[in-house]
C-alpha cells in the first residue's frame, strides 16, 4: 500500500474508532476467550476494580501477544485497544482488528492522531487499554511513554493499572503448552483533569500509575 493511501487508510480506521463502539464480534469472540482461557488456568484478581460504564483507562505491562485476550476475556464491556500500524495493511485483517476493538498506532512517532483517537473513545463513554511500554516487552525495566498520563488528564478519566504474569512465558514454551497466568487489576487512579495537559504533568500522572502496575507485578509473582 502506497504511503500517501496508508495513511488514509489508517485515518479512517481511527476515525471509525472515534465514532463506533466494537461491534458484536467482540463478544462472541470474548465468550470462546473465556473458554480457552482455561487453558492457561488464568486466575482473575481485582476485576470488581474496573468500572461496568463511563469513561475508562485500563494501563497494563504488555509481555506477550496475547495479553489483549487475557485482558478483554473478563471485562464485561466493549474494549478498545492499539495495535501496531503494521497489522492494519491487510484490508481484511484491517476490518477484522477494527470490529475486534483495535484502532492503529504508528510506531517511532509521537501520533497524536491515535492519542486523540484514545481520548475521543473515553470521552463517549468507552474503555481503551494502553501498553505504556508501547510495544512487547519481556520485563518491566525501561521508562513508559506518557501517553496513558496525556489521556488520563485531558478527558479526567479513572486510569485503572493492570499486571498481566507468566504471559511471556508462552514465547518460551510454545503455543500448545500452557503455563499458569495471572491478571490482577489494581484500584482505579484518578490523576485529575487538565486540558492541555502539561508535559511534565503527563509524565508523572504516568509515572505514578506505571510504579502501581509494577507493584501489582511483584505482588502477583509473589503469591504465585
Amino acid at each position: 500500500m502506497a504511503p500517501g493511501r496508508s495513511d488514509e487508510h489508517l485515518d479512517l480506521l481511527l476515525e471509525r474508532a472515534r465514532q463506533h463502539p466494537p461491534g458484536r464480534l467482540q463478544g462472541a469472540v470474548r465468550t470462546v476467550a473465556r473458554l480457552s482461557a482455561r487453558l492457561w488456568r488464568t486466575r482473575y484478581e481485582g476485576l470488581d476494580h474496573v468500572p461496568q460504564a463511563g469513561g475508562t483507562l485500563v494501563a497494563s505491562n504488555h509481555g506477550s501477544y496475547l495479553d489483549h485476550f487475557f485482558l478483554a476475556c473478563r471485562i464485561d464491556r466493549p474494549v478498545n485497544f492499539m495495535a501496531a500500524a503494521e497489522l492494519f495493511s491487510n484490508p481484511v485483517a484491517a476490518r477484522l482488528l477494527s470490529a475486534l476493538g483495535a484502532f492503529p498506532v504508528r510506531r517511532g512517532a509521537h501520533d497524536h492522531a491515535t492519542i486523540e483517537t484514545a481520548q475521543a473513545i473515553v470521552e463517549r463513554g468507552g474503555l481503551v487499554v494502553i501498553y505504556p511500554q508501547g510495544g512487547i516487552r519481556p520485563s518491566l525495566e525501561g521508562r513508559p511513554r506518557h501517553g496513558v498520563g496525556i489521556v488520563a488528564l485531558s478527558t479526567g478519566a479513572p486510569v485503572v493499572p493492570a499486571a498481566i504474569v507468566d504471559a511471556t512465558s508462552l514465547h518460551r514454551t510454545g503455543f500448545l503448552r500452557f503455563p499458569k497466568v495471572t491478571v490482577r487489576f489494581g484500584e482505579p487512579l484518578r490523576p485529575g483533569r487538565e486540558d492541555p495537559p502539561d508535559q511534565e504533568d503527563a509524565e508523572r500522572a504516568t509515572d505514578a500509575v506505571w510504579r502501581r502496575v509494577v507493584e501489582l507485578f511483584g505482588a502477583a509473582t509473589q503469591r504465585g
